[in-house]
């Protein structure tokens, strides 16, 4: 599964919390369907940050979505 390309739809700041809550587009080709696909994930970031608030939000929005979909590797108990 890759992820073409991210685009930030809709972003508010929480000034309750001193965040920015967002929906990220995600657009993936996965190997088992022909055509890419969009995915929407809501994530929220700290409004201030070392890294700029836009790539922040895409990476958390990727992280989600990776964490959901990808297989989990087995643990050995």
């Amino acid at each position: 599964m890759r992820i073409l390309s991210a685009t930030i739809e809709r972003a508010h700041y929480a000034r309750d919390f001193g965040q920015v809550e967002a929906t990220v587009a995600l657009l993936i080709k996965d190997s088992a369907r022909p055509v890419p696909y969009v995915r929407r994930i809501f994530t929220t970031e700290p409004a201030r940050g070392s890294l700029p608030l836009r790539q922040r939000l895409i990476d958390s929005a990727t992280t989600l979505f990776r964490a959901r979909h990808e297989p989990q590797l087995q643990r050995a108990a």
